[in-house]
């Protein structure tokens, strides 16, 4: 007999409650910090909720243990034309909106009371985030509801020109040391922000909580920084900026340009400076398969998204942000495969990586 899943999805037409589904042929919902979370799962065609989840407008809500995971819209349905059909639907989570809503340079005018270039907003991350969705949502007429501001992260400038708001506000809302979380709340959307913690337990193979996985290490891919500010041609200004201490321990110097253009308020050069030798910073990843018990498992009061852990492997340790979680639910059992770092190693995510950066250049060359 097939073990007991320990996932439930509640299934919504808009907003509104239609029912649950308890058991699904299988279910792969992945958490993720600071980034898109998804989900895909298989039911079968006569389900009682398959025609809520195939008609437009329908959202999930996803637990597991009765801990939520993750909220957002069905974006694909598919199946076939047998008579015993399974349905295949993909989710894609609520965070979603930092992709899909632009941030305009003066968000209560109308499109043709834009008369200002750029907006430009200084503060602590989380403050900075709350204020752009909390103004586009104003703008949208959208349901979202904003959290109290508590103003944690480092304080840094951000600049918009008709941006995808995630695209300008991370990875540097990443880097001031803040999460983000996007989840469906009664009849809306509620934005809030969290502080990464320090797991307080080391990972290893020795322990018994780590039973497999692969790891990679990458070297950097930026160590210095010519920054372009405002201006054109000769007139324009320029500062280059160095990590001696990462040239240093590898022997090696890589020179990569960042623009700045469209700001002149602040610091700007050293802020996109750091923001690009962070981004080329040198990277581990770890992909871990864990032995799950009840003195050691993922969620609850044991590992989160988010947390910084540190894995004990080959008698080296690796410390980095716990970035994602691969769940996974099928007739074999339940599995959490939780991905600290960024996997450089996956075709898949550097692809990815590389569409979004051509996809954002293009962004900024359209808006100026």
């Amino acid at each position: 007999m097939a073990n007991e899943t320990p996932y439930s999805i509640v299934v919504y037409q808009g907003w509104t409650f239609k029912g649950w589904v308890g058991n699904p042929i299988d279910l792969k919902p992945t958490p993720r910090h600071n980034m898109k979370p998804t989900a895909t799962f298989a039911i079968d065609s006569d389900h009682l909720r398959a025609a809520d989840l195939m008609a437009p407008g329908a959202r999930v809500m996803i637990y597991r243990h009765g801990e939520f995971q993750m909220s957002g819209p069905v974006r694909l349905a598919t199946g076939d034309f047998n008579m015993a059909s399974v349905l295949t639907f993909n989710v894609e989570g609520d965070f979603r909106i930092l992709h899909n809503w632009l941030a305009w340079p003066k968000p209560t005018a109308p499109l043709t009371g834009q008369n200002v270039e750029y907006r430009t907003i200084t503060g602590p991350a989380e403050t900075v985030v709350k204020t752009v969705m909390a103004e586009a949502a104003t703008r949208l007429g959208y349901p979202l509801t904003i959290a109290p501001d508590l103003g944690r992260g480092a304080v840094g400038t951000y600049t918009f020109r008709f941006h995808p708001t995630y695209d300008r506000l991370f990875p540097a809302v990443d880097q001031a040391g803040i999460g983000v979380t996007v989840r469906q709340d009664g009849d809306g959307l509620l934005l809030d922000c969290y502080t990464p913690r320090d797991y307080p337990h080391i990972l290893s193979p020795a322990s018994g909580t780590v039973i497999g996985g692969t790891y990679s290490l990458a070297a950097p891919t930026a160590t210095r920084v010519v920054v372009g500010g405002q201006g054109e041609g000769v007139a324009r200004t320029f500062k280059g900026f160095s990590d001696g201490a990462r040239e240093s321990e590898w022997v090696d110097i890589i020179e990569v340009f960042q623009d700045a253009r469209d700001s002149s308020v602040g610091d700007v050069y050293a802020e996109r400076a750091a923001e690009a030798l962070g981004d080329g910073a040198p990277m581990s990843g770890l992909s871990l398969e864990l032995s799950e018990t009840p003195h050691f498992r993922y969620g609850g009061d044991g590992l989160r998204i988010g947390d910084r852990v540190t894995a004990r492997i080959n008698g080296q340790l690796f410390t980095d942000t716990l970035r994602e979680v691969q769940l996974s639910w099928n007739k074999d059992g339940d599995l959490a495969t939780p991905i600290i770092g960024e996997r450089t190693d996956d075709p898949d995510v550097k692809l990815a990586k590389r569409i979004r950066d051509l996809k954002r250049d293009n962004m900024d060359r359209m808006a100026r």
